[in-house]
């Protein structure tokens, strides 16, 4: 049986709360720990906003699903096909009218603009996408690197070695940008959280007590609302991996708690916000517009405080809340065969 992400994340739920109820750990161990990511974090509640938002939106784009055929489906046609079709030879590109060229993928597009007939990009990506592959596989990951770290892209023409026009549509250089970021880039990051499976939280893997509820909240409070700096969560908690560039932040202080690791508690409801999924890609940019999508996770939680009013752990009432949060820490860049990105991009 296929279950929905939405049943999935239920699911989980319901795991975590009937058979692994000291999942939601109150004080925050090594892994959980905020300074992982920023050792200059500030903890004292009464110091920390309640809302924060970067001065850009990341932008919406698919996640490039790997049993649809990666970057190599041709998305930008009734009837996207992403497997066993035959790329134009030369001859055939050269007679092509700009509208047929605009229907091919954006691996065949990048190829012929690089004046590469040969296909070489395509055949890479042939050899990573699958048909059996798992629906929710793909390159979610390179995607929010890419839009945390760049501005959406405008949709562009191009001119090949041979004179030839290639139109790319605002997805297809969002879909070029993603791919280059997941699989021809070394991220180096900083991770809070741990990464869990199924049956870890099942059998009480540590791991699969996700994020502490204090140690998000000091997250959200110094990176979106003091340091102005996005990262990305992974919102599911399923052993599917949805990592989402997240850019902002609601809070609001509900009253006092009771206390399960300090000298006091505070109940505290929050928003996160980030970008989220398009079920088709796009020939024009979406940030602005009402075809962009944010989602957003409704917390619950209750901060541990110490004497002092530092925030020391916490731990969640609600069911909503990322599983972990990672921050990239180099700057993502186009380079040997994908160089021709950074001619491509053009920031809306």
């Amino acid at each position: 049986m296929k279950f929905s992400r939405l049943q999935s994340l239920w699911i989980a739920s319901f795991v975590v709360s009937f058979l692994s109820p000291s999942a939601f750990a109150d004080r925050w161990d090594a892994t959980n720990d905020p300074s992982n990511m920023d050792p200059s974090f500030v903890y004292q509640l009464k110091q920390l906003p309640l809302e924060g938002k970067l001065d850009f939106t990341p932008w919406s784009e698919t996640y490039w699903a790997s049993k649809q055929g990666s970057i190599n489906i041709r998305w930008n046609q009734p009837n996207p096909v992403g497997f066993d079709y035959t790329s134009p030879s030369r001859a055939e590109v050269m007679s092509m009218s700009r509208d047929q060229l605009a229907r091919l993928s954006p691996s065949e597009k990048y190829d012929i603009f690089m004046g590469r007939y040969d296909y070489p990009l395509k055949k890479e990506v042939e050899g990573i996408a699958s048909r059996s592959a798992k629906w929710w596989s793909g390159i979610c990951d390179g995607w929010s690197l890419a839009a945390l770290q760049y501005k959406e892209p405008k949709a562009i023409d191009m001119n090949n070695p041979d004179g030839v026009i290639v139109p790319f549509g605002a997805s297809d250089v969002k879909g070029l940008m993603s791919y280059a970021a997941a699989r021809h880039f070394q991220v180096v990051s900083k991770q809070v959280g741990g990464r869990c499976t199924g049956v870890g939280r099942i059998f009480g893997n540590p791991a699969c007590a996700d994020i502490n509820a204090g140690s998000l909240h000091v997250i959200l409070a110094n990176q979106l609302g003091i340091k102005k700096q996005g990262f990305v969560s992974e919102v599911d908690l399923s052993p599917q991996i949805w990592n989402q560039a997240t850019f902002g932040f609601e809070s609001k202080i509900i009253g006092s708690a009771t206390p399960e690791a300090g000298s006091y508690g505070v109940r505290v409801q929050s928003t996160l916000f980030y970008a989220d999924e398009l079920d088709k890609s796009s020939w024009e940019p979406v940030v602005g517009t009402a075809n962009n999508v944010v989602g957003k996770l409704e917390m619950d939680y209750i901060l541990d405080l110490d004497s002092s009013g530092n925030i020391i752990g916490g731990k969640f009432i609600g069911k909503e809340h990322p599983d972990f949060v990672w921050l990239p820490t180099n700057h993502l860049e186009f380079k040997d065969y994908l160089d021709g990105i950074n001619k491509i991009y053009v920031p809306n």
